[in-house]
């Protein structure tokens, strides 16, 4: 599945992805399983006899492997909010499964998640309008038409 949604967004320290309708798990297999991987923040609706999860009632995880597995093992865990950080790459975060934000130390791993995440047809293409298009929320449907939003907002009112 790729995201319905891009935004993409360099500063000076880092580069910025917003991948929407894009799940937790979908976001950090395209990270080396093998990387190092620290939970800050978790909260969720269905975990054990627990209404609401932290981190405080999760095991400890020190790879994307680990969080992978359990996320998958775990799979009706209903997230909420889910921040990481990925010791020398940056940090990865969720909303409602279904919204991942990057920050990223490099252009290049930016670059690496685009190439794996766009539509093959129009990866240059799309990969292309993001650089050109900073700060825009960027959609590109099965034909390859591209559409440009000012803000996330102009984005949800134009496709909900």
């Amino acid at each position: 599945m790729k995201p319905s949604v891009y935004l993409y967004n360099e500063t000076n320290d880092e580069v910025e992805l917003y991948l929407g309708e894009f799940s937790t798990i979908q976001g950090l297999v395209l990270f080396d399983l093998e990387s190092e991987f620290r939970l800050i923040s978790f909260g969720a609706t269905c975990y054990k006899n627990f209404d609401w999860v932290t981190e405080k009632e999760l095991p400890e995880f020190s790879s994307i492997r680990e969080i992978v597995s359990f996320l998958k093992k775990e799979s009706d865990i209903s997230i909420v909010d889910f921040e990481s950080e990925l010791p020398g790459l940056g940090s990865f975060s969720t909303h409602d499964d279904g919204e991942c934000h990057f920050k990223l130390k490099s252009k290049h791993s930016a670059l690496s998640i685009l190439q794996q995440v766009a539509p093959e047809k129009y990866r240059d293409m799309l990969i292309n309008q993001l650089l050109n298009n900073q700060k825009f929320y960027i959609t590109c449907d099965n034909s390859g038409n591209v559409r440009k939003f000012g803000c996330f907002d102009d984005y949800l009112s134009k496709n909900t």
